[in-house]
């Protein structure tokens, strides 16, 4: 294209877009977008798991409460233990849903110390593990649970026998969660005294026991 100025001729000329380029680019923005998206995806999936966890131990600890005001109460799912707990008033008062919590695909396991003897002198220190818990309170993203424990069995507290190798002490710190459950009755669990705080944020799901009085 030609321009005409003052006597002189201007020649403009038009250069090809690379389209290669242009393409390149916009399949590197897309993709980056989509990052994003996963990015958000992954972000929103953490807080729904934090979220359903806080939701029902909120759920279970409101239960709990009115129980223990209102003398009600009513298993294997966490909606089937709240609605036993409240829904039980012929039998004896039931104030508790013991619950599972897991961190990953692992069910997490807390110890604990507590003291056991009849005078200040006699008082010793002996540990408590446990998978098993008892929510105390919640506020916001932070819960107090008690271990429980089944008084048929404390693996952790019995450090005065032998164990296989003749140590003293050493056994039954490694246990699993199959390993505290089974054969035990619901109605055997028990409180420790035992407390831990503990940040919601950690877990991803939650199973919880039949209810029971403790």
């Amino acid at each position: 294209m030609n321009y005409h100025q003052k006597g002189q001729y201007y020649e403009t000329k038009k250069f090809p877009i690379d389209n290669k380029q242009h393409d390149c680019t916009e399949k590197e923005k897309e993709k980056e977008k989509e990052r994003e998206r996963e990015h958000e995806k992954e972000k929103n999936h953490e807080k729904d798991e934090q979220v359903c966890v806080e939701e029902v131990l909120e759920a279970i600890l409101k239960a709990q409460r009115k129980v223990e005001k209102d003398y009600q109460k009513k298993c294997s799912s966490c909606k089937e233990s709240i609605e036993e707990l409240l829904e039980e008033p012929k039998k004896p008062r039931k104030n508790t849903i013991p619950f599972i919590l897991y961190c990953g695909c692992e069910p997490f396991k807390a110890s604990g110390v507590t003291t056991h003897g009849k005078g200040p002198k006699d008082k010793k220190l002996a540990c408590v593990s446990s998978y098993i818990f008892k929510i105390k309170d919640l506020k916001g993203a932070c819960a107090e649970l008690e271990l429980l424990t089944f008084n048929s069995k404390n693996k952790c507290n019995d450090t005065n026998e032998n164990n296989q190798d003749g140590k003293k002490g050493l056994h039954q710190h490694d246990f699993s969660l199959c390993d505290q459950i089974d054969h035990e009755k619901v109605e055997d669990l028990q409180e420790t005294g035992v407390c831990i705080n503990v940040d919601l944020s950690c877990f991803c799901s939650i199973t919880c026991l039949p209810a029971v009085r403790l």
